[in-house]
């Protein structure tokens, strides 16, 4: 696997994580099947690189908490 710095797996996380947020916040009737699909693919992206940077903190004590990264979806569903 291509080795990445820590400083672009942070702006790859919050990229995905915003790029969720958008088609999250794409309402029912007007969301497509295609966002449908992408929005799938990209949480699971986030959970391949939520473990990558659970990985990368074993080595670098300095990095920021995850949670610190993304948005808390669990509130977004109470």
């Amino acid at each position: 696997m291509p080795e990445i710095s820590n400083r672009a797996l942070i702006l790859i996380i919050q990229a995905v994580d915003r790029e969720i947020n958008r088609l999250t916040d794409v309402p029912d009737e007007v969301i497509t099947s295609v966002e449908e699909l992408l929005l799938v693919d990209y949480k699971a992206l986030a959970a391949e690189l939520e473990a990558l940077y659970a990985e990368a903190c074993k080595t670098d004590a300095h990095l920021p908490d995850y949670s610190s990264l993304v948005t808390d979806r669990r509130q977004a569903s109470d």
